[in-house]
């Protein structure tokens, strides 16, 4: 094999290794980002996800430890008003959802019924996290 093609085929499969890499650690990262940061920054109601939002302002802030206590009983009464927003929200998209797929029936066939009631209850299962505690 000739020097040049062996230097081709080395820089190929150092390219090939550095772009494998970075889909490999971006591909960790995004998972990581939304099984951990998503949940915390969506969750809204439980004590671990306020303090987040907390910690998150007071570092994007750059505020002092007597302005983070100061902003940490806002900051909860915020999200619990945004959350109860956003569960009376998904209550009503979910029923006008529902009573739309109901008007939507007599058009379909029984096969068809059955597969719009499986998407609409997976659809509905992904809205449920709204509307804990109903």
């Amino acid at each position: 094999m000739e020097t040049t093609t062996k230097t081709k085929l080395k820089a190929g499969c150092g390219l090939f290794a550095v772009f494998g890499a970075g889909v490999v650690f971006g591909a960790v990262a995004f998972f990581l980002l939304l099984v951990r940061v998503v949940p915390l920054s969506e969750g809204w109601r439980d004590k671990e996800s306020k303090e987040f939002v907390t910690k998150h302002l007071a570092r994007q802030l750059d505020l002092d430890a007597e302005q983070v206590e100061r902003i940490r009983p806002i900051v909860a009464e915020a999200l619990d008003r945004r959350y109860e927003r956003r569960r009376a929200y998904m209550v009503e998209d979910i029923a006008h959802v529902e009573e739309s797929l109901a008007e939507l029936h007599p058009i379909l066939t029984e096969a068809q019924r059955e597969k719009a009631k499986k998407v609409f209850e997976d659809w509905r299962k992904g809205k449920e996290r709204f509307v804990v505690g109903e």
